[in-house]
This record gives structure tokens, C-alpha cells and sequence, in this order.
């Protein structure tokens, strides 16, 4: 065992929910860290509901981290989080003109897009981009946390005071985006946020199908108990579904054990 390793325990799963087809996608690979370790990347992207080309986009969203990373690997490219998270944005603001070139090239896609959140999980840091209203969750110490902020109307006008935050999943603009991935529009920028890694931390990465419809409180009670991350995903998405989701439900979770020495 390599000096300074977390053991790092992970689960996806994703259903379809009432929809015709699945436009979310998930994906885990290993990446490079700052100190030369393999750490691990873990992307949920939700397809622009709507639009034939959403399951496209996020699709092609995740090959497009997987292709970077997997050049960064082969590289041995070695660099701060800071630099890692710059690095991870400019993957980001690459693949959006990759997805937007493709929707000019086939009218099918058209306007099609995709929001696109990612955790990258080091020895030491935990390291996020963003784009959407996928959300990255953090419950550190009995609290949960959203590390995230949702590019949406409905966002914004809870910053401006005009919205109140506990009603906004019943407001009828709390879909449109503000920023996403492979439109029409050139994303501007990517969020980004690095943190200090601690000792049991664990993570939730999941598309809105899955936030809409269950309380904090839920997935509090969920991520807290002791089991392998893999069930905490899927009773997750379970219990999006059986509260009423009508929408794709994905869920990604990341448990942080303890340090290891060699």
C-alpha cells in the first residue's frame, strides 16, 4: 500500500425514472495526482431534458474528461490541486466547443446540452468543476453540505432575494440554465473549489432527479449509515423513484476511510 492512501470506497447507479429514455450519464476512472498517485475522477452529467441530443451530450461530455485524463496519465503531468482544477476547467471549456461543433454538423442535435459536475478525489485534496444543476453534496462530521451552486434562473433570483431557497424546487423556471455545457451559448466559465480531505468525508454527486424530490434530511440519514457506497447509491435513486421522480435519477457516492500507512 503507498504511503499517505486513502481508501476510497464508490457506488453509482442511474434509472431512467419516467422518461423514455436515460439522458444522464456517470463515470469513474482513475486520474493522475499532485503527488504522482492514481486518484479518482467522478463525473454525473444530465442531459438538456427536451432535446433528442441530451443523452449525446452527456455522453460526449464524459468521453471528453476520460480522453483528458487519460492523455494527463500517459504524460505523468504532476501539479498543485490549483492547477489540477485550472487544468480541469479548461477540459471543460474544450469539450464545449467539442458538443457544440457537433450540433452544428447534425440539426438533430441541435441545442443539445448538457450540465456536468466533477469531484476528483487525491490523497490529500478533494478537487470540484462545475457546470449546471447537477450538485456535488459533501457530509463531513454529521453535516451535509452542497458544495455546488445551480447555474439556473431560480438561482439567481434566490441571491436577489426574490425567491424563496425552500420553495424554489416548485418554482415552474427552476429547469432553465443559466450555464451548461455544449449549447449555443459559449460557456463562459467553469466553477471550480478545492478542499482539504478529511477522514471518513463522504460525497454525493447526483443529477436533479434525485435533489428535487428528497429532502436534505434524506440523504443525510442515507450517506450516514455504515454501508458500502455502492447500496447508498442505489437506495438513493430508489428513493427518489418511489418519492415521485418523474425525471432521470443518477447518483454517484464517495466514502473516505481511513489514512493508510505502507
Amino acid at each position: 500500500m503507498k504511503p499517505n492512501s486513502h481508501v476510497v470506497d464508490y457506488g453509482t447507479f442511474s434509472n431512467i425514472g419516467q422518461r423514455r429514455q436515460n439522458q444522464d450519464a456517470v463515470m469513474v476512472m482513475q486520474a493522475l495526482m499532485p503527488s504522482g498517485q492514481e486518484g479518482q475522477l467522478f463525473v454525473v452529467a444530465d442531459g438538456m431534458g427536451g432535446h433528442p441530443g441530451g443523452g449525446v451530450a452527456s455522453r460526449l461530455a464524459c468521453d471528453g474528461l476520460k480522453q483528458h485524463f487519460e492523455k494527463e496519465l500517459k504524460n505523468k503531468i504532476q501539479n498543485s490541486p490549483k492547477d489540477i482544477a485550472r487544468r480541469l476547467s479548461e477540459a471543460i471549456l474544450r469539450i464545449d466547443r467539442h458538443i457544440r461543433r457537433q450540433g452544428l454538423q447534425d440539426s438533430s442535435l441541435e441545442d443539445m446540452g448538457t450540465t456536468l459536475s466533477c469531484l476528483m478525489i487525491s490523497d490529500t485534496y478533494s478537487i470540484i468543476a462545475h457546470v449546471g444543476d447537477s450538485r456535488v453534496y459533501r457530509l463531513r462530521n454529521g453535516v451535509l453540505s452542497c458544495l455546488t451552486v445551480d447555474h439556473t434562473f431560480v438561482q439567481d433570483m434566490i441571491f436577489e432575494g426574490e425567491v424563496d431557497p425552500g420553495r424554489a424546487h416548485l418554482h415552474p423556471l427552476r429547469h432553465m440554465l443559466t450555464r451548461a455545457v455544449g449549447t449555443g451559448e459559449t460557456l463562459p466559465l467553469v466553477d471550480t473549489r478545492t478542499d482539504r480531505l478529511k477522514e471518513m468525508d463522504c460525497f454525493l454527486l447526483c443529477t436533479d432527479g434525485l435533489f428535487n424530490v428528497l429532502a436534505d434530511s434524506s440523504m443525510k440519514d442515507r450517506l450516514s449509515r455504515q454501508e458500502a457506497a455502492s447500496e447508498s447509491a442505489e437506495e438513493l435513486v430508489r428513493q427518489a423513484i418511489k418519492a415521485g421522480a418523474r425525471d432521470n435519477v443518477s447518483a454517484v457516492v464517495v466514502k473516505i476511510g481511513c489514512i493508510l500507512s505502507s
